[in-house]
């Protein structure tokens, strides 16, 4: 299952807990795609966003691709 993290917001914070919200998604075992607008506006997002690329998901990209390849869709604004 691909899981597509959505982030709109440019809420520094709220950038922030939904990257951090993609890395727990993971522990479920799903592969998770994070479309972000960058640059990243905190240490901890760049941090969490370090981490998914490291556990090889994809971070940035285009949204029009990202939802093709997502069976479910959760979006931060």
């Amino acid at each position: 299952m691909t899981i597509l993290i959505l982030c709109t917001t440019r809420d520094p914070h709220r950038q922030a807990e939904a990257l951090r919200a993609a890395l727990g998604v993971t522990l479920r075992g799903a592969r998770v795609e994070v479309v972000v607008d960058e640059p990243l506006l905190t240490p901890l997002a760049q941090r969490s966003a370090d981490t998914l690329r490291s556990f090889g998901h994809v971070v940035g990209g285009e949204v029009t691709p990202a939802l093709a390849r997502a069976d479910v869709v959760e979006v931060w604004t």
